[in-house]
């Protein structure tokens, strides 16, 4: 379900990212909400990531969410705390990118900063290089999910395809 949750987000903020770069809708009168647009594809993703490493942490231990009751620390969106109690070695570069996902998380749910100089970041476009490491970080997440529930889970075949032709 976790993997499943995270398709699904990955394919909608695929078709946003699309959309704000989309030529002829830079030009249509409602150019405005591009940087909206680009903000919440942003989100998605860093909600995709959130649920491949929340699906990692739950095949490693099943026995988590079968009570119903999830530990306070796994309904964070502190994606990069969450990759080390998943067990997940992240790179450094990795990290920062969890860290800047997980900015979009928060600005989507507080559009207003919750404290002093929060959010900020979320009004600066990532760039087409940083969504290529969006997309590698997605995979890789997703191998890891699969590595981590014994290679029950069935790769997005769209996620590596969008990736290549990005």
């Amino acid at each position: 379900m976790w993997q499943q949750a995270a398709h699904d987000l990955i394919v909608c903020a695929n078709i946003l990212s699309d959309a704000s770069r989309d030529k002829d809708t830079r030009q249509s009168p409602d150019s405005s909400y591009l940087p909206r647009i680009w903000r919440t594809s942003m989100m998605l993703y860093g909600l995709a990531a959130e649920n491949l490493i929340k699906g990692v942490i739950v095949a490693k231990n099943p026995f988590l969410a079968s009570k119903g009751n999830l530990p306070n620390w796994f309904t964070k969106h502190n994606l990069a705390s969450l990759a080390v109690r998943a067990g997940l070695p992240v790179l450094s570069p990795q990290q920062h990118l969890l860290k800047r996902l997980q900015n979009y998380v928060e600005s989507g749910k507080y559009p207003v900063a919750r404290q002093e100089g929060q959010g900020g970041s979320t009004w600066v476009s990532f760039g087409a290089v940083d969504s290529n490491d969006i997309l590698r970080l997605l995979e890789y997440l997703e191998e890891e999910l699969r590595g981590a529930s014994g290679g029950f889970v069935v790769p997005h075949p769209r996620l590596a395809a969008i990736h290549r032709q990005r």
